[in-house]
């Protein structure tokens, strides 16, 4: 039988993924803004709960989204 030769493949490096992911972070961050700045405002006439409930969900998962940065840097509250 012949023996297969492979290749030694070449290490990955994390940067050009980390920096990848870090980049698409700043633009979903950049597309949040922008979205909340459309939503409505709090004198508007057709406001209702089910807004209040939208804005109040939004809230929390950024509160886990803060709390696993913290948790990355090593901050604590």
């Amino acid at each position: 039988m012949n023996k297969v030769q492979t290749l030694n493949p070449r290490p990955m490096e994390p940067s050009p993924a980390y920096e990848n992911g870090h980049q698409i972070t700043r633009d979903l961050l950049r597309h949040i803004e922008l979205q909340l700045d459309r939503m409505m405002r709090p004198d508007c006439k057709d406001l209702r709960w089910t807004h209040v409930r939208a804005v109040n969900l939004i809230n929390a998962q950024l509160s886990e989204v803060a709390a696993l940065l913290d948790e990355t840097n090593g901050v604590r509250n």
